[in-house]
């Protein structure tokens, strides 16, 4: 790898993940403080919820818009906005503001979301196609990896130092995004040829590149697995656990914030420790097409054995953070192989429609599986919502394999292999 490649991928990721970890410290502190008063997970839920759904609207109404964007000063507009914005946040700091601050954080989000678009079309203009198929799983895993991070400094910031100190973080993480950014050098062939694919179309209604976006899902099926999958480990296993993240600590184990932050730390290094194992197999082509899905439906598998396992470690911290670190961890192998899978089966010009779309629906989903599941912590408790997480996800991993594996079979029920023509020698043989 040159100087120059190294360079520019180092600044974009840095730029990407300081952007994302500002985005999510202030809603994370904020979640943890409502539940620090209040004692309701729904309440903190809330939170979560305004976050995530913000990405519906920039998944469906603004993805066809970026696509047709300069990633690059796209980036930098988006993250300024974002640190104006955050400071606004400055006169919603009382208990009594929650309304107010919970529309602002949605504000947030909105522009968040925009930049985790963006941030994927720059992937098609700032490399060439070897070099994004080589670094998108990593340069994906910076939204997650930002995400547990965010979590543990957060709570950490928000007990010894306080709010005020969160918000003023928060908005400088944004200006120092801004000027790494400005520091990348756009791959210039791939940017021009990114551009006139989107453009070339010229202008169409706000909801036709979502419509074309879910008609490439439906019509490969490599993309409308991936995005399946995508959408499975966001919601089924991230929005759950992070809803267990604010609970488990204070109500199993009686730690408080301190809890909370090492549960959010042991998530960072599984996070890191996924992205590096599938690096290291896929680069040395131990993970390829032909065993791909049974890897993936490997780490399924652990996740969900590890998650089904987890209340029974409840009278065991170290046990409870191992188990909580395997889930996190293959979770994370899901997630990167198929965001690649995603990437390199979609064309340049469609990139951030289909993952608007993708985002659009895990997330959307994601605020309502995590305010299910709080309620339902709150309503049943921990252990019975965990077991109806799981019978879920055994549920919808079955069905969409048996849903695929038929959709292949009719199609080479329709479309036979040709037979090979019988050599001349042979049929005079015979």
């Amino acid at each position: 790898m040159s100087v120059y490649l190294r360079r520019n991928f180092l600044l974009s990721f840095l730029a990407s993940f300081i952007s994302l970890f500002g985005s999510k410290l202030l809603m994370i502190s904020y979640a943890a403080y409502v539940f620090k008063e209040s004692g309701s997970a729904t309440l903190s839920a809330i939170v979560f919820a305004a976050d995530w759904i913000a990405n519906l609207f920039v998944g469906i109404f603004a993805a066809q818009y970026i696509d047709r964007q300069n990633a690059k000063t796209l980036l930098i507009k988006l993250n300024v906005a974002a640190a104006l914005i955050t400071l606004l946040f400055l006169a919603f700091l009382t208990p009594g503001m929650f309304v107010g601050a919970v529309i602002l954080v949605f504000v947030r989000s909105l522009l968040k979301s925009a930049v985790s678009n963006a941030r994927v079309k720059a992937l098609v203009q700032f490399f060439d196609e070897r070099e994004t198929d080589l670094y998108s799983p990593v340069f994906n895993s910076s939204l997650p990896l930002a995400l547990a991070l965010a979590g543990a400094a957060g709570v950490f910031i928000l007990k010894f130092v306080g709010f005020t100190a969160v918000v003023w973080i928060d908005a400088s993480a944004f200006v120092v995004a801004a000027v790494l950014t400005v520091f990348v050098q756009p791959h210039s062939a791939r940017l021009e040829d990114s551009l006139a694919a989107s453009r070339a179309a010229g202008r169409r209604g706000s909801l036709s590149g979502a419509r074309d976006a879910l008609a490439l899902m439906a019509r490969k099926e490599t993309i409308g697995t991936a995005v399946f999958y995508i959408v499975l480990s966001v919601t089924a296993f991230q929005a759950t656990y992070e809803s267990l993240i604010t609970v488990i600590p204070q109500v199993w184990f009686h730690w408080g914030e301190s809890g909370t932050a090492l549960f959010f730390t042991f998530e960072s290094v599984s996070i890191m420790a996924g992205i590096f194992l599938y690096q290291f197999f896929s680069r040395r082509e131990l993970i390829t097409a032909a065993n791909g899905n049974a890897v993936n439906l490997g780490a399924v598998t652990a996740a969900t054995l590890c998650y089904l396992a987890m209340p029974a470690a409840r009278g065991n911290l170290y046990l409870c953070v191992a188990l909580f670190s395997v889930v996190v961890l293959c979770g994370e192998v899901v997630w990167v192989h198929q965001f690649k899978l995603m990437i390199a089966h979609t064309p340049d010009a469609q990139v951030s429609s289909v993952v608007g779309v993708q985002t659009a629906i895990g997330y959307s989903l994601m605020a309502v599986f995590a305010f299910v599941f709080a309620r339902g912590m709150d309503g049943i408790g921990v252990a019975p919502s965990v077991y109806a997480d799981i019978a879920l996800v055994v549920l919808l991993v079955g069905g969409w394999e048996l849903l695929l594996r038929g959709r292949l079979r009719r199609r080479d029920s329709a479309h036979p292999a040709p037979s090979l023509p019988v050599p001349e020698d042979v049929r005079t043989a015979n």
